[in-house]
């Protein structure tokens, strides 16, 4: 459906807006860039360079797919992220349902690789990404784990107190006085 070859020379006829459109629009067509760009190939991720997302779908599912490149290579990731892509998207392991080992072991792997990047140009980028990777870690990892669930578990508001209707006070029987009319 789309090797980074001929999504290339597709933006090189269409142009970048019209790629992200048919991105958004031809499912088939959108599932294969995006995985192209998770891999880190040097291609997919010119491809990345040259599409701008076109909807909030499209943001999101290229900030996920670079983020799964990010490991991969992490210096043509980060040379991608500000100007196309908000760093707090892409490193903020925006995966969705995230398990804690999922989670621990995606950042291993990115913060490693984010470790090989020398590039001076790049480090201001790549602390940045460092930092949002942590943050990203332990805000995805305190949600996930139980106790914090049972830790942060809402309240059911207590019932109110039911009022009691008073009921009226019983009436003294009346007392008769004797009968003093009587003929005898």
């Amino acid at each position: 459906m789309g090797s980074a070859e001929f999504v290339l020379s597709e933006i090189k006829l269409r142009g970048g807006s019209a790629v992200s459109k048919r991105i958004d629009t031809d499912e088939s067509f959108g599932r294969s860039v995006m995985s192209g760009i998770a891999t880190g190939d040097s291609l997919w991720l010119d491809v990345a360079a040259k599409v701008t997302p076109s909807s909030a779908s499209a943001e999101a599912s290229l900030a996920i797919a670079l983020a799964s490149a990010l490991p991969h290579s992490p210096a043509r990731v980060l040379s991608l992220i500000g100007r196309n892509y908000p760093v707090e998207e892409v490193c903020g392991i925006p995966f969705l349902r995230p398990e804690s080992s999922l989670v621990v072991s995606y950042h291993d792997e990115a913060a490693a690789a984010l470790g090989t990047v020398r590039d001076s140009l790049l480090a201001k980028k790549r602390d940045t990404c460092r930092a949002a990777l942590d943050t990203a870690r332990n805000y995805k990892l305190e949600r996930i784990n139980p106790a914090y669930l049972i830790k942060n578990k809402p309240v059911t508001a207590a019932p109110r107190p039911r009022k009691r209707v008073a009921k009226p006070a019983p009436k003294p029987n009346p007392v008769t006085p004797p009968d003093s009319s009587s003929s005898e």
